[in-house]
C-alpha cells in the first residue's frame, strides 16, 4: 500500500506482513527548498565587485556619509569612505600625491601612496562608475551626484538677488534641506575649511531665501527658513533680524517686537552686559513698526545686492 506523506514531503510504502502487522519502509528525505534570491550587494560579481555599469551613484555628505549604488546604500571601508568624501568636496579633483598627503598626513609619502592604492582597491562597485582616474589626477566620475553639489547649485541661484526666481524655482528652493552641516561627526583637519565655507553659504542662503519668500508672499515659509538659520547659529544677528522682518511682513508686529527684545537680551548677556548695536531693520528695539511693507523694506536693507559686480558662482 502506498501512502503520501503530509505536505508533499514524499511517499512511503506500507506492506502488510503475516499476522496483520505492517512493515514500514524508511521515509523518503524531503527535497531541499530552492535557494531564496538575495539582494544585489556591493561584493557581487566574479571579481568581488558589482557588475558594471551601475545606473546611478550618489554620495551624501550633509548630516553624515552615505553611498548609494543603483539606489541601494552600501558601506565602504573607512579608507574608501574618506577618499570619496575628499573628492566630493574637491570637485576639480586632486593629484594622487596630494590626495595621499591630505588623507594620511602622518605617513611618509611612500606609505601614504600605498594607503591610497589600498583605498582605491577597496572601493565598492565598479571603479569606473565612481572615479575618473587620470595618470596623475583623481576626481569623481561625471555622473556621480552629491547632495553638497546639488545644494551649492541652488544656493548660488538663491544668493544672486539680481536675478528673479519664478514660482517653480522658488518652490524647489524652499523644499531644499539646508539644515545640516558637512560630515559633522568626522574629525578630519582637511574638512575644517570646507565645513566653514558650507556653513556660511547655507546660512546666507537661508536668509536670502527668507527674503525672496517674503517678496513672493510666502511668509510662513519665510519664517521657517529664518528659524532654520537661527537653529544653526543662535548668535547670528542677521538671522534673528531676518526672522523679525518676516514677522513684520506677516503683519505680526507684537511677535516681532517681543522676539527682538528676547534675542537682544540674550546677546546682551553674551556680550557681558553691553548693549548690542541696533541694526537698520525698521526701527529701534521695541519701537513701532509698520507691518508687511516695513518687513519687506527691512529685509531689503539686510540683503541688498552689491552694485558694480556680482560674485562668481
Amino acid at each position: 500500500m502506498i501512502q503520501a506523506l503530509p505536505g508533499g514531503a514524499g511517499i512511503r510504502s506500507v506492506a502488510t506482513a503475516r499476522g496483520g502487522q505492517a512493515r514500514r519502509s524508511v521515509p523518503a528525505d524531503p527535497a531541499p527548498p530552492p535557494p531564496r534570491p538575495r539582494a544585489l550587494r556591493a561584493a557581487d560579481g566574479p571579481d568581488g565587485h558589482r557588475p558594471c555599469p551601475v545606473t546611478g551613484v550618489r554620495i551624501d555628505l550633509l548630516g553624515g556619509f552615505a553611498l548609494h549604488l543603483d539606489g541601494e546604500e552600501v558601506q565602504p571601508g573607512i579608507g574608501a569612505r574618506r577618499l570619496l568624501a575628499l573628492l566630493a568636496v574637491e570637485p576639480g579633483g586632486l593629484t594622487r600625491a596630494r590626495a595621499a598627503a591630505v588623507l594620511w598626513p602622518g605617513l611618509e609619502p611612500a606609505r601614504a601612496g600605498a594607503a591610497l592604492r589600498t583605498a582605491l582597491h577597496r572601493l565598492p562597485g565598479c571603479r569606473a562608475d565612481l572615479l575618473h582616474e587620470g595618470r596623475e589626477r583623481l576626481r569623481l566620475a561625471p555622473d556621480v551626484a552629491t547632495d553638497l553639489g546639488e545644494l551649492r547649485t541652488t544656493a548660488t541661484r538663491v544668493l544672486n538677488l539680481a536675478l528673479p526666481l519664478d514660482a517653480e524655482e522658488l518652490g524647489r528652493a524652499a523644499t531644499c534641506d539646508f539644515g545640516h552641516d558637512l560630515l559633522p561627526d568626522w574629525e578630519e583637519d582637511w574638512l575644517d575649511h570646507h565645513r566653514m565655507r558650507w556653513r556660511e553659504q547655507r546660512l546666507h542662503t537661508l536668509e536670502a531665501l527668507s527674503f525672496r519668500l517674503v517678496q513672493a508672499g510666502w511668509v510662513g515659509a519665510a519664517v521657517d527658513a529664518a528659524l532654520i538659520a537661527i537653529h544653526a547659529d543662535n548668535l547670528r544677528e542677521s538671522a534673528h533680524e531676518t526672522l523679525v522682518a518676516a514677522y513684520l511682513a506677516a503683519g505680526n508686529r507684537i511677535a516681532a517686537n517681543a522676539y527682538r527684545a528676547t534675542y537682544r537680551e540674550q546677546l546682551r548677556r553674551e556680550l557681558g552686559g553691553r548693549e548690542p548695536a541696533a541694526r537698520d531693520t525698521g526701527g529701534r528695539p521695541g519701537g513701532p513698526h509698520g507691518g508687511g511693507e516695513q518687513g519687506i523694506r527691512s529685509l531689503r536693507s539686510l540683503h541688498r545686492p552689491a552694485t558694480g559686480r556680482q560674485d562668481a558662482p
